[in-house]
């Protein structure tokens, strides 16, 4: 083989070796920098609910997809914990178009106290959301199991999404 010929496909070997540490370096340190995705705190779902006899509340009917003036209905949010986490919350949003703040009145129930206190709903636009039991949210572990029971009071008429989640942790 010519000298040249070597020099050539030494240089490429080299390049190939340097090209492949480099590639393999990035990822290390990719892997190394990037946070974990983690799995969620909780699973968090709507479900129908009986509020009667509670806080002294009669049966109402579960929250239809539209909502009446002067209506009342009950929903629950049911949350299982997946790992240990201090400060979750539970959230509360309703999604209607052109909905305000006084709109809807959302109260939840209270086991320690034995009554119904109100959800501070904030305006997101065309929806309003509002943390669901303490304000600094609870501690969460694996298997953690609570159902919070909700009561709301429409203002309005209209075709309206309720939803629920976790935040923080």
């Amino acid at each position: 083989m010519q000298p040249r010929v070597r020099s050539a496909l030494l240089a490429l070997a080299i390049m190939f070796v340097l090209v492949s540490t480099a590639y393999l370096a990035a990822g290390a340190l990719h892997d190394r920098l990037a946070p974990e995705a983690e799995e969620p705190v909780a699973n968090v779902r709507l479900v129908a609910v009986a509020i009667g006899g509670l806080g002294g509340e009669e049966e109402r009917s579960h929250l239809p997809p539209t909502l009446n003036v002067g209506g009342e209905y009950d929903i629950g949010i049911w949350v299982q914990g997946l790992r240990s986490e201090g400060g979750v919350r539970t959230m509360f949003s309703m999604e209607c178009e052109g909905i305000d703040k006084g709109d809807v009145d959302v109260y939840y129930y209270d086991p320690g106290s034995g009554s119904w206190k109100p959800v501070a709903m904030v305006d997101r636009g065309d929806s309003l959301r509002g943390v669901v039991g303490p304000p600094n949210g609870v501690a969460v572990y694996y298997g953690y199991d609570q159902l919070y029971r909700l009561l709301i009071v429409s203002h309005i008429d209209g075709k309206c999404t309720p939803d629920a989640w976790v935040e923080g942790g």
